[in-house]
């Protein structure tokens, strides 16, 4: 378990000081933020399908093997971005070893959930989702010194260090699970899905400096729908498909799905914008401005943990209503804060909205493992943080475009109110929920 615990956090390590470097890493390469956001689009979207794709492979070949090959090529890569030449080069090497670390998330729920009984799961996962939320902060005391004094390449340096723990501990600590050789990997199925959600994004983000009417961004939107459907016909054609189609049809899987893309849109989303909005206001530095955004992986981290309390005692439909009801409250603190110029406002909102992240995502991961077969744990765990991971991208792509380079704190705020209206898409899930619960 401490294995995974340091894998989890390892991935989770830079976030919240890469965050706050943004702005520090537009300036270095004189860059415009639609591009240097895909410093956390692009590896949003590598580790959304790498997601899937290493569930799936852990499934047919053992989850250790994948982690500890996923771990060998995030550290790697990691040390590789801290030498980035240009925005390209950046974008390119973070995303590789985010790829890379897309291995953990479904190795670690794969592995406790091979480990653990049913009703004792709810709490492994929450401790993992709140090493996942400590380990920014860890980053922020360890490494906002550093990036302040040296610079943001500093950041991929020590990221590589627990990536590099975590990838020994791998080797030598953790056991394999179950194989199943006789079944193959859906290659064409994974390259449409891929291919479908890059021409999404891609759009998304070419939208403000390009145009709607650009060619290029036409294009991407018309190839995002035909990509999806040729991967649902795939997926009904091959023996072994990457996503099984049968679990849309479960209530419990479809609504977990749901709910994680668009919390997960907000949160991430208003996560990308809330250091671009403190720096651009109050005039902080980058270690000041993650000691500000610290709040809200603690959130996370305390969220995680009482949910992994609550998931014996209370309803399903009440712990969801909980954790959309909360990101919802924090999301109209992160409006007011900007509109104000009140930075209390925004830590409250930072502290609620983290909470809920946390309280939401170990609830998640423990109803979609009730709707599936255990032999299908690694790409049901891969598919629902694919949909995290998807949404994250679109809604930071989304509202980096809304906000672009302006230091209006009217800006700011539509901007956070984007995220208010995603946050409120939640709420029809948690009905979802209840009306199945009525139909057993």
């Amino acid at each position: 378990m401490i294995a995974l615990l340091i894998g989890v956090a390892a991935t989770s390590f830079p976030t919240t000081l890469l965050a706050a470097s943004i702005e520090t890493i537009r300036l270095d390469f004189d860059s415009d933020l639609a591009t240097i956001s895909w410093v956390q689009v692009a590896p949003s979207l590598g580790f959304a399908l790498g997601m899937p794709m290493f569930g799936k492979l852990g499934d047919l070949y053992g989850h250790r093997r994948v982690y500890v090959i996923g771990f060998g090529v995030s550290t790697a890569f990691s040390l590789l971005t801290a030498l980035a030449w240009s925005p390209l080069s950046l974008i390119l090497a973070r995303t590789i070893s985010q790829l890379g670390g897309g291995a953990t998330g479904t190795a670690a729920i794969a592995l406790v959930a091979g480990l653990l009984p049913a009703d004792q799961r709810s709490r492994s996962f929450g401790i993992l989702n709140m090493a996942g939320g400590l380990a920014p902060v860890l980053g922020v005391v360890v490494g906002g010194p550093a990036v302040d004094a040296i610079g943001w390449r500093a950041l991929f340096v020590l990221a590589a260090i627990p990536a590099g723990i975590a990838w020994v501990l791998g080797l030598f600590v953790l056991g394999e699970t179950t194989k199943r050789p006789d079944v193959t990997f859906d290659t064409w199925g994974g390259l449409a899905l891929g291919a479908g959600a890059t021409a999404l994004l891609f759009g998304i983000n070419r939208i403000r400096p390009w145009g709607i009417a650009h060619p290029v961004v036409i294009v991407c939107f018309v190839l995002t729908p035909v990509l999806i459907a040729a991967f649902v016909r795939i997926e009904r054609r091959v023996q072994w498909p990457l996503l099984p189609l049968r679990y849309l049809r479960e209530r419990s899987f479809t609504a977990s799905t749901a709910t994680m893309f668009f919390m997960q849109a907000s949160f991430i989303g208003s996560f990308m914008l809330a250091p671009l909005m403190v720096m651009r206001l109050f005039h902080y530095s980058v270690s000041r401005t993650s000691l500000v955004l610290m709040s809200r992986p603690l959130g996370f981290a305390i969220g995680a943990w009482v949910a992994g309390h609550h998931h014996s005692t209370r309803s399903m439909r009440k712990l969801q209503l909980y954790g959309n009801g909360l990101l919802i409250v924090g999301s109209v603190f992160m409006v007011l804060g900007p509109i104000g110029r009140s930075l209390w406002l925004i830590e409250v909102g930072l502290v609620i909205t983290g909470f809920s992240n946390g309280y939401s995502r170990t609830v998640l991961s423990s109803l979609v493992l009730t709707a599936v077969d255990d032999t299908d744990v690694g790409i049901a765990t891969g598919v629902l943080n694919m949909t995290s991971q998807l949404g994250s991208a679109i809604g930071t792509t989304v509202m980096s475009a809304i906000i672009a380079n302006s230091v209006e704190p009217s800006t700011m705020g539509w901007a956070f109110g984007a995220a208010l209206i995603v946050a409120l898409l939640t709420v029809p899930a948690t009905a979802l929920h209840r009306a199945r619960a009525h139909a057993t």
